[in-house]
């Protein structure tokens, strides 16, 4: 849910290599059914992997904000 200033300058500190959505309204993690899942008015801790043709093809929802998949896991998932 972060604006594109925000997103920007989080992808350069990780050194991201794909895209980063902003998302500042929250309008995408809405559809996604991932907003304010604990309670705390922001999106959930979440990673979808999508298809070039948009399918849903993995996704991971945390149950609190610390809760998520190991980078080997998600970089497994991708292969």
């Amino acid at each position: 849910m972060d604006n594109v200033a925000e997103t920007t300058i989080f992808a350069q500190m990780i050194g991201a290599q794909y895209k980063l959505l902003a998302d500042p309204n929250g309008k995408v993690v809405k559809q996604y059914g991932v907003y304010n899942l604990l309670g705390d008015g922001v999106a959930t801790p979440a990673i979808f992997i999508i298809t070039p043709d948009k399918y849903i093809n993995w996704s991971y929802v945390g149950k609190n904000v610390g809760d998520r998949p190991r980078v080997d896991d998600i970089l497994a998932r991708l292969r």
